[in-house]
């Protein structure tokens, strides 16, 4: 071998060892675990597709891991402890966090209620003469959790036809053990999305006396949320779950039959009941309009002396 080619082999061997280097932190960013908190209803149809159709892992997120949560606190729970890096937080849940003072970014919006939607609905007995928002006053409603997008549309449908919502003893409870209260006779009402819904209508446990999309407003459910910490030291992260929850959204308005199939998986739900229930108006990537639409509901409902700050709220690179 002569000095010339020792020379050249150790220079490109030298080189790919550079190359090495230089790429392996990009490389251990895209293998590390992200793990993506949610309450389990239809609404999250975006992160499903996401997740089954290989999204997440197309645009950059190659070990994601979607972990199912009893309800909006759950979820911050799990992102404030780091047990998952992105969460999807009930909209007055993400609110009261964040006017408490907890470091959170929007960086998705999951999906709506009100016009233009049927998945959300509000269920009575079929013993109890429930007709009318004014009808719930002095009645036990159930909702999945306390300021969470489900009980502020009811909020919302009450005041806007003329209920007091003070007059009514709200209780949480989970969304799979909501049929259960029902047919126990522990609550008059429960407030639920799909495709509990159709679970609780498929066993006869009650009549929908409104599926709340008579409101003036639409009001988002949940916001997909991180710590501004998590957020600024993974923007590529970041835009990559942004991407990804876009596709899912696309792929569920052209493919909804597969939309089902991939949401009956992750909810653990008889694909039938899921294609049973209503179709989902998913949020658009506007955050700031939908963080603006929160605002002006919790105002009104005096759910909040002042709004949030799109500007600091929504994450930005």
């Amino acid at each position: 071998m002569t000095n010339d080619v020792a020379r050249t082999r150790r220079g490109l061997g030298l080189a790919a060892l550079v190359a090495a280097v230089l790429v392996l932190p990009g490389l251990a960013a895209a293998q590390e675990p992200v793990k993506i908190a949610f309450t389990p209803t239809a609404a999250a149809g975006g992160i499903f597709n996401a997740q089954a159709e290989g999204f997440f892992a197309k645009d950059g997120l190659a070990n994601t891991e979607l972990m199912s949560q009893q309800n909006g606190v759950g979820v911050v729970a799990a992102v404030q402890s780091g047990s998952a890096q992105i969460g999807s937080v009930a909209a007055g849940v993400f609110f009261g966090a964040i006017e408490n003072g907890l470091d959170y970014v929007a960086i998705g919006c999951q999906s709506l209620f009100g016009p233009g939607t049927k998945v959300l609905a509000v269920i009575a007995r079929k013993d109890i003469d429930i007709k009318t928002a004014k009808d719930f006053e002095g009645k036990r409603v159930a909702v999945p959790g306390i300021n969470g997008g489900h009980h502020i549309m009811f909020l919302e449908w009450l005041r806007e036809n003329g209920a007091d919502s003070k007059k009514i003893t709200f209780l949480e409870v989970a969304h799979a053990q909501q049929g259960d209260v029902l047919r126990g006779k522990t609550v008059d009402a429960v407030v639920t999305a799909e495709p509990n819904v159709a679970r609780i209508l498929k066993n006869d446990l009650g009549v929908v006396v409104s599926y709340m999309n008579d409101t003036k407003r639409n009001l988002p459910d949940a916001f997909f949320m991180t710590t501004r910490a998590w957020a600024d030291a993974h923007p590529d992260g970041v835009k990559a779950f942004q991407a990804a929850l876009k596709e899912g959204v696309a792929f569920a308005d052209a493919n909804p039959a597969e939309t089902s199939e991939n949401t009956a998986k992750f909810l653990k739900q008889d694909v039938a009941i899921v294609q049973a229930a209503g179709k989902q108006q998913f949020c658009t990537p506007d955050l700031t309009k939908h963080v603006g639409e929160l605002n002006t509901i919790m105002l009104d409902l005096g759910l909040a002396k002042k709004p949030m700050d799109p500007k600091k709220v929504v994450w930005t690179p």
